[in-house]
């Protein structure tokens, strides 16, 4: 058991309560909030100087230079497990920034790239004993990097027409597969085809990789078509197609937020994207795509809140909106009891670029204490 006292506890609706404290016992939070009376003889984490948050969330990163497979356009029975090194010196540096829960994925080349893993950034000697196993999405990607990956090689797709055609038939085929497959008259079974049937049955989120207005909105159009379970990544034109993604109820992974535009379809680039989403009813978590610089995202997100993005929204989006967005929210995202006990520590508001993460608990392993 321990108890951690706070100056300030980041609440489940995005705000900030001066003092409060959080009970934690066997790896989950038996108490949290304003009230919280903390048990006699119980030890103490005392933050009552400090900002304590949930575990911070990256709902879409790259934990490897080793996961974009491009020697097909769909290669959906790849995995970042077998990518992922426990011992990346990426992971503690991610760590101690205050994120807990990392999603990693396959690159963006394919149209089907493969599934992703959420892992929890502790110690340990195998990815198995990282990854939460209830998050294994399964990665796409339309746009530019399939087509000019494949279309050079002179084989479908060499444009978004070709994109959008070969998820179609691709889809329709693992359609006929998934029936087959619920009738019982599966003659052998197919791991590709189990990884999409699994998506086309609401059984596996979908997370599609887009930055332009015309890929945000072929995206949409494919995803209901085919009546998937998905988000949205990257969507850097998403202020241009704001109301159209809030009319659909799409949710968004949102980022990278300020890097330069790495090619055409990324001019858009702009810390005022979130806001915008913001201001028209979009849900949307804030992503950093990419490895250790991760550990930016949190000033990144303050950065956007100088652009018209609420405090409340930037929080949101790296706690419990990012959980949502990975379907863990009944696990991780917020500090209330059973959920899991991941906690950050912060000298400051984790918005403020002068904000230091001091402790991180991982399941309740106190993993990080720097002065």
């Amino acid at each position: 058991m321990l108890a951690i006292k706070c100056g300030h506890l980041l609440l489940p609706g995005g705000s900030f309560i001066t003092g409060g404290a959080i009970v934690t016992s066997r790896g989950k939070i038996l108490e949290a909030g304003p009230d919280t009376k903390i048990p006699e003889g119980c030890p103490i984490l005392d933050a009552s100087d400090k900002w304590v948050t949930p575990g911070l969330i990256e709902s879409h990163g790259h934990l490897s230079e080793d996961s974009n497979e491009m020697t097909a356009p769909f290669t959906p029975d790849m995995s970042a497990i077998d990518a992922l090194d426990p011992f990346d010196p990426c992971i503690p540096l991610i760590r101690s920034a205050g994120f807990t829960t990392f999603c990693t994925l396959p690159g963006s080349s394919n149209l089907a790239g493969g599934t992703g893993i959420a892992v929890k950034l502790k110690e340990a000697q195998c990815p198995e004993d990282m990854i939460i196993p209830e998050c294994q999405p399964l990665k796409m990607a339309i746009g530019e990097n399939p087509k000019l990956t494949y279309g050079k090689k002179g084989i479908t797709p060499g444009s978004r027409m070709g994109n959008a055609a070969l998820i179609r038939r691709t889809f329709t085929e693992a359609a006929a597969y998934l029936e087959k497959r619920e009738k019982g008259k599966l003659d052998a079974p197919n791991r590709a085809k189990e990884v999409l049937a699994d998506a086309l049955a609401g059984k596996r989120r979908v997370k599609i990789h887009c930055h332009t207005a015309q890929d945000i909105t072929m995206a949409v159009r494919l995803a209901e078509e085919f009546r998937l379970t998905y988000t949205l990544e990257h969507v850097t034109s998403g202020r241009f197609t704001a109301e159209y993604l809030a009319e659909h109820q799409v949710s968004c992974c949102v980022g990278p937020l300020l890097i330069p535009a790495l090619k055409l379809e990324m001019k858009d680039i702009h810390p005022s994207n979130p806001g915008v989403l913001e201001r028209a009813g979009v849900s949307f978590s804030l992503i950093q795509d990419a490895g250790w610089d991760t550990v930016y995202l949190p000033s990144l997100a303050g950065l956007c809140t100088a652009h018209g993005l609420s405090s409340q929204a930037a929080l949101n989006a790296l706690t419990i909106q990012a959980a949502r967005n990975l379907g863990l929210e009944s696990r991780i995202g917020s500090l209330e009891p059973g959920k899991d006990a991941d906690i950050s520590i912060f000298t400051g508001n984790p918005l403020e670029n002068t904000a230091v993460c001091t402790d991180v608990l991982i399941d309740g392993v106190h993993y990080e204490k720097r002065k």
